[in-house]
């Protein structure tokens, strides 16, 4: 049977790795293993030590980078916009690197909005392979999400494969609307998480009484970002505290909101030990769709 110049053509335009799995890009000759995050800023993202080492500099005068989280500025780095390949397929595009980066394997890392293919899926292992859709959204500078709309209100989502925490994690202001509309109560476990790139945050176990479910998923207790006034995953409503037997009703008193601080910004996070469950994830860049085999 002849093979069509399509048939090929749509063949490169797809990549397909095992999860951890990583991307061959080749560098000034040099060959790098590149991580692909699906939860973190999709961007190629090299370690800096990595950058140095090729002797990339930053482009001038405009070789300044910034990630921000909402208004809140959480990395600085450098920026170039150079030649290499992906896979075997010739490419050209803005690279960063940042101090201070960490929690990244190989050399660096990438999402699915900076690759130069079209789909891009990940073999996740699990035997479940129900299809489910949801749309997606973002660009190269940002983040590859869908949007989901649940009993309290809708939130930006995230599939992070490289997120191997055991909760999904909501940002205060979603874990504070969720915890609200599905009888949610936090409790005294706090630890920290990271957001990606290595900067952490600390989060809250909230139990919730009623499951909330996302396509596949069914979740009766979810990590929440400790409130504060870093950034706006930080910023929201106060969670719902336990009954105590100390409670005395004439204690209560009404307060204004605060409202200082950043806007709040309402994004949730499914990682790896949910999307183990499910055989394959894809993010489809020309039909904006996020396919889930679970």
């Amino acid at each position: 049977m002849a093979v069509t110049a399509q048939a090929v053509a749509a063949q490169d335009d797809a990549l397909s790795l095992d999860l951890d799995e990583p991307i061959e890009v080749e560098v000034k000759g040099e060959l790098l293993e590149i991580a692909l995050h699906t939860g973190a800023i999709d961007f190629f993202n090299l370690l800096p030590e990595t950058a140095a080492r090729l002797e990339i500099k930053p482009a001038f005068p405009m070789g300044k980078s910034n990630i921000k989280i909402g208004k809140t500025k959480v990395l600085t780095g450098r920026n170039r916009s150079i030649k290499f390949t992906v896979e075997g397929m010739p490419h050209k595009a803005r690279v960063s690197w940042f101090e201070g980066v960490s929690g990244i394997e190989g050399h660096g890392s990438v999402g699915p909005w900076a690759l130069p293919h079209d789909r891009v899926a990940i073999r996740l292992g699990g035997a479940l392979a129900t299809p489910y859709s949801f749309p997606l959204f973002g660009r190269i500078d940002t983040q590859s999400f869908t949007r989901f709309t649940h009993d309290g209100g809708s939130m930006g989502l995230l599939f992070a494969v490289e997120n191997t925490g055991s909760y999904p994690i909501a940002s205060a202001a979603a874990g504070a609307a969720i915890a609200k509309a599905y009888d949610g109560v936090a409790t005294d476990e706090v630890w920290e998480e990271p957001i990606f790139f290595g900067v952490q945050r600390p989060v809250r176990l909230v139990r919730l009484g009623r499951p909330l479910v996302i396509g596949p998923f069914s979740f009766d207790a979810i990590a929440v970002r400790v409130r504060d006034r870093l950034d706006g995953l930080g910023a929201g409503d106060r969670l719902p505290e336990p009954a105590s037997a100390d409670d005395d009703p004439s204690e209560i008193v009404v307060t204004a909101p605060d409202n200082k601080g950043p806007n709040p910004i309402f994004s949730f996070e499914i990682g790896r030990t949910a999307l183990e469950q499910c055989s394959m994830i894809e993010y489809i860049k020309s039909a904006q769709e996020i396919r889930l085999s679970c």
